[in-house]
């Protein structure tokens, strides 16, 4: 990642925002944050490092007042927008959720914020975070052998990430 980033012509990244609803997202950001303090360390070079909700209740987060970007996608990029989703059948769930809970028209705005925090993500959501509380009712049925902890396995590739 790096490598990109020192090598191509990039003005910002933009990636997950730390929600505590899927870990996958919260780690993809911490190896963002990483990627980026390497090549400051490195190179000297700072981009701007952005990130945007996944999550219904993440879309009520102050954007613009923050230094943020709101983005009202045109129809042609919202229709591309839904036909990636509908490819894609594992947001389907997910996207669900977020007409009922905020209306269709809320997948055409995207919400751009600055990060303000680099590895120390325990803060960013709520303890413990709600991927446990899923994590539990899935070995409860069977479905996973063990839950994933902030505590045990995130929290501690946070702290081998630092530069």
């Amino acid at each position: 990642m790096i490598t990109v980033l020192a090598g191509e012509a990039i003005d910002y990244v933009a990636a997950d925002a730390v929600e505590g609803f899927n870990p996958g997202h919260d780690v993809c950001r911490l190896l963002v944050n990483a990627a980026l303090a390497r090549l400051r360390d490195q190179d000297g070079r700072e981009l701007p490092n952005l990130e945007f909700p996944l999550e219904a209740g993440a879309l009520r987060r102050e954007t613009t007042s923050r230094g943020g970007i709101e983005l009202h996608l045109d129809a042609g990029a919202f229709d591309r927008k839904l036909g990636a989703i509908a490819n894609y059948p594992e947001l389907t769930e997910e996207a669900d959720r977020l007409r009922a809970a905020h209306g269709l028209a809320s997948l055409g705005v995207e919400r751009l914020s600055p990060v303000d925090y680099h590895l120390d993500i325990s803060e960013c959501s709520e303890q413990p975070p709600a991927y446990e509380r899923w994590g539990e009712q899935r070995v409860q049925s069977g479905y996973y052998k063990t839950v994933l902890r902030f505590k045990e396995h995130v929290e501690p590739l946070a702290r081998q990430l630092a530069p």
